[in-house]
């Protein structure tokens, strides 16, 4: 049975294009990948106590002006750089007790891993103070310290003695901070209270393993809550890409608020028939879909030509046998020899082992967000792979499969049922679409959605099945309440159109039953699904604690 998707052939962005013939371009928009994770992320935060990380201070004991003594979890005492300097409690904060008379950083470290997640909360602010990790002397460190002067956090980097800031966050420090900063490989991620700031990728005292507290001469800074997590990730990015805070991979929030079907989302999503239209509920997977293909370093050297935009072409490695789905869609996804990314191609064509030609094409991190803008080849602005049902999660026999489906799911809807709200195909400086309707994680939505788009459903729009649904009274397959299980622990993200159908995506290897189980359920999973209303970047997959527990994070780069 051919997909009701293949009725629509989707055309690349025009970007370089003028936005005067818009009606020429009926097809996703996408883009190619960010320079940096500058932009604001926010991330769910577990409420986690002592018990759950591996070295852990309260400072709850005895004052005193002489030392800190040793960790409450961790069984390691602090250490002070520079000698002659002590620390001490007070009130069950730790302090600069006694410093060197100098305006340099002084240090309170113990020994962890390269690779780890290390917090401490500022109850009281001082000048040049935080955190510091991947610790070897004063003069060869990284920290993440204050300005009070300039209202500002800085990512600081001393190598011999020299310092550089790679980067700088715009938010004034206020007392009760929580800074964070997480390290994987030669990845770097500050978070402050919780919210993604940037990250930076930097080798500097990679092997490095003291963590701890800074604090400057004016001795005014307190510490509390002093945490650190040393299990180092085990979740393979080429199975599950993506952060553990991404919105792919983020469980939904126990505060998400779910929409009724009055809701004009809700309504024209779950509708089987919308002006005459039939809209099937189905799952591309033979056609349609998103094959992936892994890379080695010994397939032949191709180069990519995108034949819309030259600047998204590209060179790498792939397999002469590299899957290209059926249909006119034709997506080719490569992982790249040394996992670290993807190369998501559209539209494409094989001219030889060497050479392709297509309408798309973008390389995206897959130890990334997996979002926009210009970061994928989904009409919603992010990765094509963020939201397949992959074929190992369905497989029992894959050594890695749980018998779960632990993400979000991708979802594709028709024009009739996607909302235009004003403006002309095409896009800012920033890589945002300027024909708008769409809303965030969105970054864009169709060219020529001013002219095709019909309905009430924003592109990026969240839905899930909400948690009064018994799953196990909805007489579905066994397959079909996996996904029904995902759906409600997860959620699921509109991230493109197709033509006459509702549908998710299987990748192409995964088994026919499982296939076949899903599409028969689909049409009673659509109908379970409501917007979720209170989605943002400051509530990602709506707030609250979690519904289920964060995955690990991913593993290092091999």
């Amino acid at each position: 049975m051919k997909s009701p998707s293949g009725y629509f052939q989707r055309a690349a962005r025009a970007a370089l294009l003028p936005v005067l013939f818009p009606v020429l371009w009926l097809g996703t928009a996408c883009g190619e990948p960010s320079q940096g994770d500058t932009r604001e992320a926010p991330v769910a935060a577990q409420e986690q106590g002592a018990s759950d990380a591996n070295l852990y201070d309260s400072f709850t004991r005895a004052n005193s002006t002489t030392g800190l003594g040793g960790l409450e979890q961790g069984s390691q005492t602090w250490s002070y750089t520079p000698a002659g300097t002590a620390w001490g409690i007070n009130s069950g904060r730790a302090y600069l007790a006694t410093d060197d008379a100098t305006w340099d950083d002084h240090y309170a470290t113990v020994n962890a891993t390269a690779n780890a997640r290390v917090l401490v909360t500022l109850a009281s602010l001082g000048q040049y103070s935080g955190l510091t990790f991947r610790f070897i002397d004063r003069g060869n460190c990284w920290k993440l310290a204050t300005d009070t002067g300039l209202g500002r956090y800085f990512l600081t980097r001393f190598l011999g003695g020299t310092q550089t800031f790679p980067l700088q966050i715009n938010q004034a420090p206020v007392a009760g901070d929580v800074l964070e900063v997480r390290t994987s490989g030669t990845r770097i991620d500050v978070y402050i209270n919780g919210v993604l700031k940037g990250g930076v990728n930097d080798a500097t005292h990679q092997t490095a393993t003291r963590v701890g507290l800074l604090s400057s001469q004016d001795n005014l800074a307190r510490f509390d809550e002093f945490k650190v997590y040393t299990q180092v990730g085990t979740r393979d990015a080429t199975l599950q890409p993506f952060r553990s805070d991404s919105v792919w991979n983020l469980p939904i929030g126990k505060g998400a608020l779910y929409a009724d079907t009055t809701d004009p989302a809700t309504r024209d999503f779950i509708a089987t028939s919308i002006g005459g239209m039939t809209i099937n509920a189905w799952a591309n997977w033979d056609q349609y879909s998103h094959p992936i293909t892994l890379a080695s370093s010994s397939d032949p050297w191709a180069t990519v030509t995108d034949y819309n935009d030259s600047s998204r072409s590209g060179a790498y490695n792939i397999p002469a046998s590299a899957t290209i789905a059926t249909g006119s869609d034709k997506h080719m996804h490569i992982i790249h020899p040394t996992r670290r990314y993807i190369d998501e191609a559209w539209d494409t064509t094989r001219l030889s082992s060497t050479s392709y030609r297509v309408g798309r094409h973008h390389r995206i991190d897959l130890y990334g967000s997996g979002l926009g803008p210009q970061n994928g080849v989904r009409a919603y602005g992010g990765s094509a792979v963020g939201g397949l049902i992959r074929a190992w999660e369905t497989t029992p026999t894959h050594p890695n499969y749980t018998g779960k489906i632990q993400h979000a799911l991708a979802v594709a809807i028709d024009r009739v049922q996607l909302y235009y709200s004003s403006g002309w195909s095409g896009y800012d400086a920033n890589g945002y679409g300027t024909a708008k309707g769409y809303v965030w994680p969105a970054t864009e939505q169709d060219w020529g959605s001013e002219s095709t788009y019909k309905g009430q459903v924003p592109m990026g729009a969240y839905f899930a099945i909400p948690p009064s649904v018994d799953i196990n009274a909805q007489g579905l397959t066994a397959e079909g309440r996996m996904v029904a299980q995902a759906l409600q622990d997860f959620g699921a993200y509109v991230t493109d159109a197709t033509g006459a159908t509702w549908a998710f995506y299987v990748e192409p290897t995964a088994p026919s039953s499982f296939v076949s189980n899903l599409r028969r359920d689909a049409p009673k999973l659509r109908s379970l699904l409501r917007r979720v209303t209170n989605n943002s970047p400051s509530t990602p997959n709506g707030p609250g604690e979690r519904r289920v527990p964060m995955l690990p994070d991913l593993a290092p780069l091999p």
